[in-house]
């Protein structure tokens, strides 16, 4: 059987995936370029038409960094919303300061991953929605920003 790639994506983070011959154990499998053994565990049932399942790699690849995710703005100032449901960690801003775009605003904690969200523009926060320990929905309003 040939080497067979794919293209998986987990929670919007998109994988390259080549997976080798699985009639030989271990198979080959390789991550964005990280590579792996796989064991194929032996059954003595008879060979049925769909393929084994694969056991679960001897390492794990490390997690990506936060990622900071700017807002999508609106016109006559800025609306910074949720990009995803999850938890707010933290708020760095207060009603009334000055911010820079790309500025982090707050954190967001989803499927254990911390997110900075940024500024989307220049201006002055007028409203922070959301504090420390809030649920979030996605598309949920975080804070306003008032336009320089």
């Amino acid at each position: 059987m040939a080497t067979k790639n794919y293209k998986i994506t987990i929670a919007g983070q998109t994988y390259d995936v080549e997976v080798g011959d699985i009639s030989t154990s271990p198979v080959q499998v390789s991550v964005d370029e990280t590579n792996y053994e796989v064991e194929i565990p032996e059954s003595s049932a008879p060979a049925a038409p769909s393929p084994p399942s694969l056991a679960a790699p001897k390492t794990v690849a490390p997690a990506p960094p936060a990622v900071s995710r700017p807002a999508v703005p609106t016109s006559g100032g800025g609306v910074v919303r949720s990009p995803m449901p999850g938890k707010i960690v933290s708020v760095s801003v207060a009603a009334g300061a000055s911010v820079t775009k790309g500025q982090p605003l707050l954190v967001l904690e989803s499927m254990k991953m911390e997110n900075t969200i940024a500024s989307p523009i220049d201006g002055t926060i007028s409203a922070v929605l959301v504090a420390a320990g809030d649920a979030v929905q996605h598309g949920q309003t975080l804070a306003e920003i008032a336009q320089a």
